[in-house]
């Protein structure tokens, strides 16, 4: 059995596991009614395609047969450039097959007590294979021009917090003042801190666009990242010394709130601006310093409303309820600190991308020509926010150096104009019988 066969068969009998974590883990006795259910042209049960099926996948990937390369060769030469691709090189594996209609789920809701897994199932693996079908990069004038907008109103969120940054520690350290509260010093701390985010955030942003290639090869956009682990570092250690000031004035029993309307009424401003900063830097998430924006404003609406209520219940009720407060607005900023770090340094150090991701870059490095005969190996890891990524594909032995790089060049620019990933680096070979590429011995 030659090696095309056996990766259609892998494919036709993927298991559950593989797709993780886009789809929920089965127990045995569900995934025996999902075999029952369904078995026709499912990814991610154990049920096999039938034969008429499967022949069409292997005459699709078996580069030897003659049908496969007479489809390649008539779109090669076809005269029409802009021409639409044809069916197999939409989907050369006939993946849309194994797509579920909405009928056809709603169904399955209706099955019993396990329809409703099954459905969430199938609406997954129908996700999965339209990320594997979607396109690379949409190079129309209209999606370069969102990509534009988009960018501007990135600049206009990270500019925007760094303003309203300045005018919401002026306002928090006056309300601090005018009412003595620990609770409200604890909120002007994560004031003065999430302006100096903003000032790392904008400093990392410039730093990494102006890349020395001489002195930094690989570029500056670890930067970013580095700056995040620096801002969260302090923020740690700001929130242990307020837990500590805190605890002093709980134990000297001395502490007192005078609560007035001007403090109330700063505060209230602080927790508008920051909900309305939280709700435009969230539609931006997907760019890191958007993302990390987003989290800061979504944390100072809990630490602020939190402070208010404190500080108010402290004036009226019991004065020890302030720097009780005061403790928990530093553990809630400590807590999120530290796992945003961790998060940060996870990417330095070089994480994997996620199972889905390297499902879509395997998928990528099959299909991209025919002569690819096998995909040996596949990783994806962190280098800073983004991703580096290493594909190790089969070519015919007897092909010769000019087609062979011109097939792995291809591939290289065509994996780095996948989102976030910054570089792509692609291996020739000829055969799988070795150890693993680029291991050094340890």
């Amino acid at each position: 059995m030659n090696h095309t066969t056996s990766f259609t068969q892998a494919l036709l009998t993927t298991s559950t596991s593989d797709l993780s974590p886009l789809v929920p883990r089965r127990t045995s006795t569900e995934s025996s009614k999902t075999h029952q259910a369904d078995n026709n042209g499912d990814l991610s049960g154990r049920s096999q395609l039938p034969l008429e099926q499967q022949q069409k996948l292997l005459d699709v990937i078996d580069p030897s047969h003659s049908s496969y390369h007479a489809a390649i060769e008539q779109s090669s030469t076809s005269s029409d450039i802009e021409s639409f691709p044809t069916s197999a090189q939409q989907d050369p594996l006939f993946l849309r097959k194994s797509l579920k209609s909405a009928a056809e789920l709603a169904q399955l809701r209706k099955t019993g007590p396990n329809g409703r897994k099954l459905s969430a199932f199938y609406e997954a693996q129908n996700e999965l294979i339209e990320e594997l079908l979607s396109p690379v990069e949409d190079k129309s004038d209209a999606a370069v021009a969102a990509e534009e907008e988009r960018l501007l109103k990135l600049k206009i969120a990270v500019y925007g917090s760094l303003g309203a940054n300045v005018f919401l520690f002026c306002l928090q350290l006056a309300a601090a003042i005018l009412s003595g509260s620990l609770a409200l010093f604890a909120t002007m701390a994560d004031a003065f801190m999430d302006l100096a985010s903003s000032i790392v955030l904008v400093y990392a942003g410039h730093a990494a666009a102006g890349s020395n290639e001489m002195k930094y090869p690989t570029g500056k956009a670890k930067f970013e990242t580095a700056g995040i682990i620096v801002f969260s570092s302090l923020m740690a250690t700001v929130s242990v010394q307020l837990i500590v000031e805190s605890c002093r004035a709980l134990a000297s029993n001395e502490h007192s709130v005078d609560l007035n309307y001007l403090a109330i009424g700063c505060v209230c401003i602080a927790i508008g601006v920051k909900f309305v900063l939280y709700l435009y830097c969230q539609a931006l998430s997907s760019y890191p310093s958007a993302k990390i924006l987003a989290q800061d404003h979504r944390n100072d609406l809990g630490v602020n409303s939190l402070g208010i209520l404190m500080v108010v219940l402290g004036s009226r009720f019991a004065a020890w309820l302030d720097p009780v407060g005061a403790i928990i607005i530093a553990l809630i900023i400590l807590r999120s600190w530290v796992n945003t770090a961790y998060e940060h340094i996870q990417m330095i150090v070089g994480t994997t991308a996620s199972p889905a991701f390297l499902q879509r870059l395997t998928y990528l490095a099959l299909t991209h020509d025919p002569r690819v005969q096998q995909v040996d190996t596949c990783r994806a890891y962190n280098a800073g926010s983004d991703f580096w990524v290493e594909v190790d594909i089969v070519l015919p032995p007897d092909m010769v150096l000019a087609e062979a790089h011109d097939i792995g060049e291809a591939l290289q620019m065509k994996l780095e104009q996948l989102p976030n990933v910054e570089r792509a680096f692609v291996h020739l070979d000829f055969e799988t019988e070795h150890k693993p590429e680029h291991r050094k011995s340890k």
